[in-house]
């Protein structure tokens, strides 16, 4: 199982006066500023050494979690068709995960980064609907991946009220940071649904929309552990102990989607802008003390930007 979503501060105590690191097995302990110091402490040397204490000890306290793994609830890609040949650029954050938040003492959803490229080439092959583009998950940082899509959506009626898609999606993904690493491969398909809830205008409109995603994940990876050999918690300057996991299996999600739309139904070469907004959550794999539990629920919001581009009516 991928590496935690870590936190550093967890990795310190203070207690009787004592910096105690208890990350690691048989942690040493550090002298703390104190009120009642005794005078031979108010040398320039025990100020100095002091200092050496509380400078990487803030510099823990202040660090944020570092996350590896993103896992995106969905894919973002628009139920409406273009219905001529279009390209479409989408950035944003997306309702998701990350595979390490698995290992943490407490799961959490987390908005995943997202950039997104989508084709639709209509007339150009004679396929109307048909929809191919790729996405990159993430952040180098956290073990981002690019991933190609290919999908169909088109309309059911001819007042373009409700529009359908289906996508499917799959790539690798690997990281590390801090003395953790992850690997996972996954896939997947996602069914969606948008409904235009007001008149066709040029200039705007409001949609809502909901997409469905099951996706298949086999992942692996090395962390660090706490005291007791369970969580995971951020690697110290000496990473140990550390523990190997995998997980794997298949993964349901759901997103619900408020969406405004400026420009769709222009006949140039603009195809119109789409600001939406997200929630919704999931499952994600679990694991404690190096093995895999139950599947974990988790929730998050994301919010994108898209714009179309492409041939005139």
């Amino acid at each position: 199982m991928p590496p935690l979503q870590q936190c550093a501060s967890k990795n310190w105590r203070i207690s009787a006066g004592w910096i105690e690191d208890t990350a690691t097995l048989g942690s040493g302990m550090f002298p703390a500023e104190s009120h009642n110091m005794k005078a031979r402490n108010s040398s320039i040397d025990d100020v100095i050494r002091n200092l050496r204490v509380l400078v990487p000890l803030s510099a823990a306290l202040l660090s944020g979690c570092t996350a590896l793994g993103p896992m995106a609830a969905t894919t973002g890609v628009s139920s409406i068709p273009a219905s001529r040949p279009s390209f479409e650029g989408s950035l944003g954050v997306v309702p998701g995960h990350y595979l390490s938040a698995g290992v943490q003492a407490e799961p959490k959803g987390a908005s995943i980064g997202q950039a997104a490229i989508l084709v639709e080439p209509d007339s150009i092959i004679h396929v109307p609907g048909l929809i191919v583009g790729g996405r990159y998950v993430g952040s180098s940082t956290s073990g981002g991946y690019p991933e190609p899509m290919v999908g169909y959506r088109t309309y059911l009626g001819d007042n373009h009220m409700l529009a359908l898609s289906a996508v499917g999606y799959a790539t690798h993904g690997n990281g590390s940071r801090s003395n953790a690493s992850y690997s996972a491969t996954h896939g997947g398909a996602e069914a969606g649904v948008d409904v235009r809830v007001t008149p066709e205008y040029e200039w705007f409109e409001v949609h809502v929309g909901a997409a469905a995603s099951l996706t298949g994940i086999s992942a692996k990876g090395t962390y660090c552990v706490d005291a007791d050999h369970r969580y995971g918690v951020d690697c110290p300057d000496t990473p140990e102990p550390r523990i190997d996991a995998s997980a794997g299996g298949l993964y349901p999600s759901g997103v619900g989607t408020l969406a405004i739309d400026v420009g769709r139904r222009f006949k140039g070469e603009f195809h119109g802008a789409r600001v939406a907004l997200m929630g919704g959550g999931g499952t994600m794999p679990r694991v404690v003390g190096g093995q895999q539990e139950g599947a974990k629920p988790y929730a998050a919001a994301g919010l994108t930007l898209t714009v179309g581009l492409g041939e005139g009516r």
